[in-house]
């Protein structure tokens, strides 16, 4: 969580001198202070709320130079909150890099950030922990914020693939304008929320929402070509688009050998959709039509490497592009013309 900088020795002081102002003022018959009913004159027991929350705003500064030179640590500049964190036993206190990780790995999971946002959340976690006490035992110069970057990516984000003509392409056909962690956050809460006999039936809501088996219909649906959906297609090895039986015109080899570029996209894992969590989620279906989805999406072919995103935001975790396709065909005259996503659902990716 991210608080921002304040005063909070002024502002202690201000609230202190407000609660003895107030106090002096009740002592005194028919003064209007006395008169707590008033808006324009808030209560003892707000004023006291006021002073607590001030003493409990942590002290920032710019720099963990600045803290060390403000002496930090000493009874005067302490807080509650540190003089309480002193007190915990030095092995059941939270390392340095424990907690930069932990924050790292909730931002991609909990707020769908993408690599620039994961890096300031590293680098803001890194100042948060340089403000502890130096008697915590773990500095923030011993923490690797490269390594933690690295083994964040590797565990918590999908690096995928996308051959396309313009930017744009990389845009649903519906709810374009419905973010990736949104549909994370909207399908956690109606799992959270499902009634017990939606849950053990398996079927659509009975409140007209798409619940996770309904998501997940619609994500088979998508693989078979029905592609007017929240979802976008795209590929772990681009290279494997190539091996595909599929001849046809628009085709995922036709489609990998005529772009114009590769684009590249880095995104977390909670909103990415494999045909391997397409098929677990469909494996609880009841529905009629289920089980044939359900063997449809078990014969995708493996060499295509197909995972979709389910968002409207993809172009945000955009990371790199390959300008040309290096998997071009080589004889320009035998190139098929792909249309825009946006234009056409025959000529993209499923």
């Amino acid at each position: 969580m991210n608080i921002d900088p304040r005063n909070t020795a002024g502002a202690s002081i201000e609230a202190y001198d407000l609660l003895q102002q107030h106090q002096r003022a009740q002592q005194q018959p028919g003064s209007l202070s006395a008169q707590t009913s008033s808006p324009a004159h808030p209560s003892t027991d707000q004023l006291i709320f006021n002073l607590q929350l001030s003493e409990l705003r942590p002290i920032h500064q710019t720099s963990a130079a600045a803290l060390t030179d403000s002496g930090i640590g000493s009874p005067s500049t302490m807080t509650k909150g540190n003089q309480r964190a002193r007190a915990i036993q030095k092995n059941e206190r939270c390392p340095a890099p424990s907690f930069i990780r932990g924050r790292a790995e909730l931002a991609a999971s909990l707020a769908g950030a993408n690599i620039e946002a994961l890096k300031k959340e590293i680098r803001l976690a890194e100042q948060r922990s340089a403000q502890w006490p130096r008697t915590s035992g773990s500095s923030t110069g011993s923490v690797d914020s490269r390594s933690v970057l690295n083994d964040v990516m590797a565990s918590s984000y999908l690096r995928l693939h996308r051959f396309q003509n313009e930017a744009i392409d990389c845009e649903p056909r519906l709810d374009e304008d419905v973010s990736a962690i949104a549909h994370v956050r909207s399908l956690a809460d109606l799992r959270c929320h499902a009634s017990p006999h939606v849950s053990k039936a398996a079927i659509c809501s009975d409140n007209e929402r798409e619940d996770e088996i309904d998501m997940a219909r619609l994500a088979a649906w998508h693989t078979q070509g029905l592609t007017d959906s929240a979802f976008v297609s795209l590929s772990q090895d681009p290279s494997r688009l190539l091996l595909s039986k599929d001849d046809s015109e628009h085709g995922a080899k036709a489609i990998a050998e005529n772009a114009k570029a590769l684009h590249i996209y880095t995104v977390p894992s909670v909103t990415a959709w494999p045909t391997g969590k397409i098929k677990d989620i469909l494996e609880r279906g009841r529905a009629p039509g289920d089980k044939e989805l359900l063997d449809w999406v078990r014969e995708i072919p493996t060499e295509e490497t197909e995972v979709l995103f389910l968002g409207g935001n993809l172009d945000d975790y955009r990371t790199a592009v390959i300008d040309p396709n290096p998997y071009r065909a080589d004889a320009p005259e035998n190139a098929r013309s792909i249309k825009k996503a946006r234009v056409s659902s025959d000529a993209t990716p499923r």
